[in-house]
């Protein structure tokens, strides 16, 4: 997200997509306190991958100390020094351009932003070294939400909106949106579901290692999600999944494992359990871009985890361990 520094206060304005100047406090995004400010003084706008300032006052923008002509859009550069109805004192210096993305900005001890960022893309667990919480977006319902690796309950989850403040690894961070419209055009892109898709596990005979690949069965593409810790814990809860069809368990409820029994079997605590869950959920939804709800391949109830997919085998030492009853790869 671009953003200017107030040159006197040095304080920094991480820019909208479409992003107001002026003194009518309610209906803008930057409050200039100015009696020769309009209401809606001057916008600043993303617009074909650059950024665009425009005044729309009576009394004047500058921009280098040229007026700007009214309506008139004139691009944007890194060092442009931008001020209002021919008052310098307001000055606003442009020190990035970077495109309009969702992010966490970081906060000073004075709860003031500073220029460390996060820039938000689907699937975050944060802090990257220790992480305590996961920040994640919702398709369905297209927000920003947070939780916690420590509720084993999936049951807490933070909407995030504009200037909410998060803890994250003892610091403070506030979450700005880009407030980008981005035109989708799903009837153009073929989505894919989680049952479209087969499964296949490889295993090591000592258990050390796990690798996954996943293919659609209907265009044989393959995706090589290669070998992750975390691939464990979804093949532990294929073998659950395979066992219950065994047992002729329904297949909308096959699979459903307590989370304390994951802990057991696994031999760690609920906020690693916590932890290798939403990595899994977070490779699912990177590498499946075009799988709908593709983190749901992990799916999750009050207390309760489960493997979605419809059709797995899994190898150990090459030789096939186990299969789900709908078997296409």
């Amino acid at each position: 997200m671009a953003y200017l520094i107030n040159k006197h206060t040095s304080e920094y304005c991480f820019l909208y997509a479409h992003h107001s100047f002026g003194r009518f406090q309610y209906s803008v995004d930057t409050l200039v306190n100015d009696l020769s400010v309009s209401k809606i003084h001057t916008i600043i706008e993303w617009l074909n991958g650059k950024w665009y300032i425009r005044d729309l006052s009576l009394n004047g923008t500058w921009l280098n100390h040229k007026r700007l002509v009214k309506d008139d859009s004139e691009e944007l550069s890194i060092g442009d020094k931008i001020y209002f109805a021919g008052n310098s004192e307001v000055t606003y210096v442009v020190k990035d351009l970077s495109p309009p993305t969702d992010q966490l900005i970081k906060l000073d001890d004075e709860q003031s932003k500073t220029a460390e960022t996060i820039k938000l893309n689907h699937y975050h667990l944060l802090p990257e070294q220790q992480p305590d919480s996961v920040v994640v977006f919702e398709q369905s319902s297209g927000q920003w939400l947070l939780e916690s690796l420590h509720d084993d309950e999936f049951t807490i989850r933070e909407v995030l909106e504009d200037h909410s403040i998060i803890t994250l690894g003892g610091k403070q961070w506030m979450f700005l949106s880009s407030h980008l419209e981005v035109a989708t055009q799903m009837s153009s892109v073929p989505q894919l579901y989680i049952s479209d898709l087969d499964f296949i596990f490889n295993l090591s005979l000592d258990e050390e290692t796990s690798e996954l690949k996943v293919q659609h069965h209907k265009n044989n593409k393959d995706f090589d999600l290669h070998v992750r810790c975390h691939h464990y814990l979804t093949l532990n809860l294929a073998r659950y999944r395979a066992l219950d069809a065994k047992k002729g368990v329904l297949p909308a409820n096959q699979g459903w494992v307590n989370t304390e029994q994951l802990v057991k079997d696994l031999g760690v605590d609920m906020r690693y359990l916590n932890i290798q869950i939403h990595r899994a959920r977070k490779q699912f939804s990177e590498v499946l871009v075009n799988v709908h709800d593709a983190e749901n391949i992990i799916e999750r109830q009050l207390r309760k985890v489960r493997f979605a997919g419809a059709s797995f085998m899994i190898y150990k030492g090459c030789e096939l361990e186990s299969t789900s009853d709908v078997v296409r790869a």
